[in-house]
């Protein structure tokens, strides 16, 4: 037995400073440790460590994947082929974009490069905004409305490009309901003498 209740005589050396247990006894103690084999339930217990250390090990690195410092990028959106309307004059590059939303405002609506004309919308105005040559947005509108979340989506499209630089809203024949709404997104708005805008709210 290794282990038993201490003694009177035990106290008495451990006051003399003297060692309570002998080099032989720990070696012995030591012979015993190394003689034993692991059971069923220590072998258990060291896999399950080992699992658990690994799917910690994944979790953490799926969150700093997600979480790792990088602001979430935005969707990618399908570019559109530009047209030369009108080259300026100078030998200069810089450009003035002219996208035209026109017809009934609908998610359903199939688009030119996206699934719908919204997407095509918000493609057009994303592309024009994220150019560095392009120095101001031109958007005419000649829709008698539509959708309400689709016109949302695009007069949001609107503001994050006029938060970049300048959008003028030119409004044809007619720009009313949720064609009206997109306008109000601009920076400056332009409108005929025959222009039927407007919205009820």
């Amino acid at each position: 037995m290794l282990w038993r209740p201490l003694s009177s005589a035990d106290i008495s050396r451990v006051r003399q400073g003297k060692p309570l247990v002998c080099a032989v006894v720990l070696r012995q103690f030591a012979d015993t440790m190394a003689e034993r084999k692991p059971g069923c339930l220590t072998i258990f217990l060291f896999v399950a460590l080992c699992v658990s250390v690994f799917v910690n090990f994944v979790l953490a690195f799926a969150a700093l994947q997600r979480l790792g410092g990088v602001l979430p990028q935005e969707e990618a959106l399908p570019r559109f082929r530009e047209i030369v309307v009108q080259r300026g004059s100078g030998g200069s590059f810089d450009k003035i974009a002219v996208i035209m939303l026109r017809g009934l405002i609908s998610s359903s609506i199939p688009g030119t490069v996206g699934d719908s004309m919204v997407e095509d919308m918000r493609a057009a105005l994303q592309q024009a905004r994220d150019d560095s040559r392009v120095k101001a947005i031109v958007l005419e509108i000649d829709s008698p409305g539509g959708e309400v979340t689709a016109a949302d989506a695009i007069y949001n499209a609107v503001t994050k490009a006029r938060a970049r630089k300048p959008v003028v809203v030119y409004m044809d024949s007619l720009a009313a309901s949720g064609g009206y709404y997109i306008a109000c997104g601009g920076k400056f708005l332009m409108a005929n003498e025959t222009t039927i805008t407007g919205s009820r709210v």
